[in-house]
């Protein structure tokens, strides 16, 4: 873009000013050390302190042209970073025996001629043995997402996550691609199947979008019983309120979702399915396991309602969707060491000091003991195995000790005792602790995170290895005008409401009071 097609400066000045080059390698860090801190950092701040510096105004087109100078000078070329990657991935591998990575490339053509010695990058997926190993000790649940990436050229990072019995999160797959299309969600959930995990029972959380149901629908690997798919109850709250845009509905449809108990559910499903034919027909098509807690018989989800676990990872890694493809990649090795050291430092000091559970279930357990001792338990049989649980507000629960069973719903979705179990449990002098889901022992934490890496060390180290050049889809380069430096905001993304962050004192869940939980009585 040449000065005389758009003026540099808003305003004329006097004395004389910096180059473009003189900007990006600036002293006090302006914007170099700013963006290399937070290399996420918003292009009006980049501004600012061009401004604050120099006393002029820039431009935000020139600004993040500054920015992506700046981003090369720190982290690379963008386009040499696409020709380092198979480098890099291919040393890595040295460090990380049983890591996989496969990059996906196009021929590259000139008028209609084959050029060779050049590949077009087209997707690549990387995982690393570590987290694959991790895996087996998490829970069987898996969560997905896309997200963008905002540097030079366009493309979407697909990011597979799971959950420790910590209740932290554990990224095991990554992958970018061209954009959430069918063929690049087939790409990444094959892999994970075939590097990450042959697991049966996984349960698969994700948004409806139709291309992750079809390469879902395409793959017996993700058909029961290998996994079941199911979907995060926020997306089918927006796409209830796009469709009918109705706020009240909206909340009464998430509360639904979270809803633990049959007979409550029921109950208000049918209330909600009253409001119209047409919110019925649309409710009739979406199956209840896809989108309750209620009919989550077995507990699958762990109570997981959301994809909140991978959309957490994308805002870890939201700086390094700013950098150059090798750079990102490398960021995700990076990130992960810390992850893994910090957890399972942690992990191993708890089993030392003679812990069994990790400290999250055990302020969860303990909490539930705490509302325990104002229920009324009464034994059903002589082995004393099962209750009925007087729970106050006019609810009793029906509690089955030895199948973790309890007709709020809480026990056998959660996977640890709820309150009325607890009570149950302490009537005969048992510790509530013994019905906790193994997924949660100390143990399983030191295994996940006991895995070792490795340090990579200078890149100058890396060899050359053979193979034709890659080079970065030109079609992928990102279009002048005004570029978009944070997500478009949806329907979804609306600030919450003072009543969204009400907590109940009875179900302790968010968006509604006591007077309105669903786990009520018709006449409480």
């Amino acid at each position: 873009m040449g000065a005389s097609e758009i003026p540099i400066f808003h305003q004329p000045v006097v004395a004389q000013m910096p180059q473009l080059n003189d900007v990006a390698s600036a002293p006090l860090g302006i914007p170099q050390g700013m963006i290399k801190s937070e290399p996420s950092v918003s292009i009006s701040l980049v501004q600012e302190r061009i401004t604050a510096k120099y006393d002029f105004q820039v431009f935000y087109r020139k600004a993040w042209y500054v920015k992506q100078k700046t981003m090369a000078i720190i982290y690379g070329d963008w386009e040499e970073s696409y020709a380092f990657l198979p480098r890099w991935c291919e040393y890595m591998l040295r460090f990380s025996p049983g890591s996989f990575y496969h990059i996906q490339t196009n021929d590259l053509y000139a008028e209609q001629s084959l050029v060779f010695g050049k590949k077009v990058f087209h997707r690549i997926f990387w995982t690393f043995r570590q987290c694959c190993e991790a895996f087996k000790f998490a829970k069987s649940g898996i969560q997905i997402d896309g997200t963008h990436l905002y540097g030079k050229y366009k493309g979407k990072l697909l990011v597979a996550t799971a959950q420790d019995g910590n209740n932290e999160c554990l990224p095991i797959a990554f992958a970018i691609v061209e954009g959430e299309t069918l063929e690049a969600w087939d790409y990444f959930l094959v892999n994970i199947r075939a590097h990450v995990t042959t697991m049966s029972n996984i349960c698969l959380i994700s948004d409806r979008h139709r291309s992750i149901i079809s390469a879902v629908e395409n793959n017996p690997t993700w058909q029961p019983p290998n996994a079941y798919h199911v979907f995060c109850i926020r997306h089918i709250a927006s796409n209830f309120n796009q469709k009918f845009r109705n706020e009240d509905l909206k909340r009464m449809l998430k509360n639904l979702g979270y809803t633990p108990a049959m007979v409550d559910f029921e109950r208000n499903l049918a209330s909600f399915r009253e409001s119209s034919p047409q919110i019925a027909e649309w409710n009739d098509a979406i199956p209840k396991e896809k989108w309750s807690r209620a009919y989550d018989i077995e507990g699958r989800r762990y109570g997981h309602m959301t994809t909140n676990l991978a959309e957490s990872v994308n805002r870890v890694l939201k700086g390094a969707r700013n950098m150059p493809i090798t750079t990102l990649v490398k960021h995700t090795y990076s990130r992960l060491v810390a992850y893994f050291v910090e957890r399972g430092t942690n992990a191993l000091a708890q089993l030392q000091s003679a812990h069994r559970h990790s400290k999250h279930v055990v302020e969860l357990v303990k909490k539930n003991q705490v509302d325990a001792t104002g229920h009324h338990v009464r034994a059903y049989n002589v082995e004393h195995t099962v209750f009925e649980v007087d729970a106050g507000w006019e609810r009793s629960y029906s509690v089955n000790l030895p199948q973790r069973y309890c007709q709020c719903g809480k026990f056998k979705a959660f996977k640890y005792p709820c309150s009325h179990a607890v009570a149950a449990a302490l009537s005969v002098r048992q510790s509530a602790f013994t019905y906790v889901d193994d997924i949660f022992l100390i143990t399983n934490l030191v295994e996940a995170y006991s895995f070792p890496w490795e340090p990579i060390g200078n890149e100058e180290a890396i060899p050359e290895i053979s193979g034709a050049k890659i080079i970065p889809d030109s079609t992928m380069l990102r279009a002048k005008g005004l570029p978009k430096s944070t997500r478009i905001r949806n329907e979804m993304d609306e600030v919450e409401t003072s009543q969204s962050r009400i907590r109940c004192g009875l179900c302790k869940e968010r968006g509604h009071n006591r007077r309105r939980c669903p786990s009520r009585g018709r006449n409480d």
